[in-house]
């Protein structure tokens, strides 16, 4: 992260920068694709859905500042300072975490350090608690059949079809959140906006970005209390609606309704698909195969965000007020398949979800 915003802000020529970019880009990858199963591993199960919040959390954070910077940005060299701000949060990073971070423990268990396991087990919550957490992140020594199998299985065995399931619904919320179209708004919003008599792009932009921010503060309490599933569930069905009433304010040409139904798809999102497909995607795999599944389907989620900035262009070229309806129509087959590929999983230890999955198979 830190050489890639370097390069980025260094050069003056478009390829280094494009190099630049790429090793930012490989970073953050490698990040998103590890931070989720880390934070699961760490947290107790009834905590999963709130701390695994942080991660959406800083991002929408990470996407409001450049925006702000770029507003308030009087030069031109103001795109310097964007590109370069990564090296502030990775040298403080890089300054706290050898003291703040810890192994996790159940990466230390599945390699049979089990002291050193309960040394971090110990920090995290306490010495009074070490059972408690070796109880849920170690299976029983007497397993039962519907447990038998995933408890130390080598990474290579995400392909087994033990796992298909589990692979499906995982990969399924990870396409689910980007082919939403959620980010066909955020890149273009600034067109909604104009519409409305906004010239400043940059205005529409801020306000979407300053709204994106804050549903995630409250998807904690809403999964806590209604499930993560459901929360999942009800998201899908409620962008549905905004992307209809989007559609049909286009068509309308009424650009104050257009404006309430874009900020509505956001906030819909922003509570339930941003941030509950992180916590969701770990929860889903046991710890032997999670890091490299979880990448796997934040790598497929990534493809589909890059599909959707480069495809969008040409579905509003082509179906002009229509653009958002293919959304609409993936979103509907999303629902259908969410409702026989995700499981519920707030509040649930990894031997209850696989065990879940196990059940699921034998009918």
């Amino acid at each position: 992260m830190i050489g890639g915003a370097v390069i980025q802000a260094s050069v003056s020529n478009i390829w280094p920068f494009a190099v630049g970019r790429a090793v930012a880009g490989i970073a953050s990858g490698a990040a998103t694709g590890t931070i989720g199963a880390y934070v699961n591993e760490l947290s107790p199960p009834h905590l999963r859905s709130h701390l695994g919040l942080g991660l959406q959390i800083s991002t929408t954070i990470g996407i409001l500042v450049p925006a702000i910077c770029f507003f308030f940005a009087d030069s031109g060299d103001g795109w310097r300072y964007m590109a370069g701000f990564p090296i502030v949060l990775a040298g403080i990073y890089m300054l706290l975490s050898p003291s703040l971070a810890v192994e996790s423990p159940a990466w230390l268990l599945m390699k049979n350090r089990r002291e050193e396991a309960k040394q971090v087990i110990t920090r995290l919550y306490g010495e009074e608690h070490v059972q408690t957490a070796l109880a849920w992140l170690e299976p029983k020594k007497q397993p039962s059949e519907a447990e038998a199998g995933f408890s130390s299985e080598p990474v290579e065995s995400i392909w087994s079809p033990k796992y298909r399931l589990q692979f499906l619904g995982a990969l399924l919320l990870s396409c689910t959140q980007q082919l939403s179209g959620i980010n066909a708004v955020f890149y273009y919003s600034g067109n909604i906006f104009s519409d409305a008599g906004i010239s400043d792009s940059r205005v529409g932009t801020l306000i979407i970005d300053f709204i994106n921010i804050w549903p995630a503060f409250f998807t904690g309490v809403l999964a806590s209390r209604f499930g993560n599933r459901n929360m999942i569930l009800w998201g899908i069905a409620g962008m549905i609606v905004m992307s209809i009433g989007m559609t049909v304010a286009f068509l309308a040409d009424v650009s104050a309704l257009s404006i309430v139904f874009t900020a509505l798809y956001v906030i819909v999102f922003g509570v339930t698909l941003g941030p509950l497909v992180w916590v969701m995607t770990a929860d889903m795999f046991p710890d032997s195969v999670r890091a490299s599944a979880s990448s796997i389907c934040i790598g497929a989620n990534w493809l589909c965000n890059l599909i959707v900035g480069v495809g969008y262009p040409y579905l509003a070229d082509e179906f002009d007020d229509w653009s958002y309806m293919p959304f609409t129509v993936l979103l509907a087959i999303f629902y259908v398949l969410s409702l026989k590929l995700v499981p519920e999983t707030a509040g649930k230890t990894n031997e209850e979800i696989q065990a879940e999955y196990e059940e699921r198979r034998r009918r």
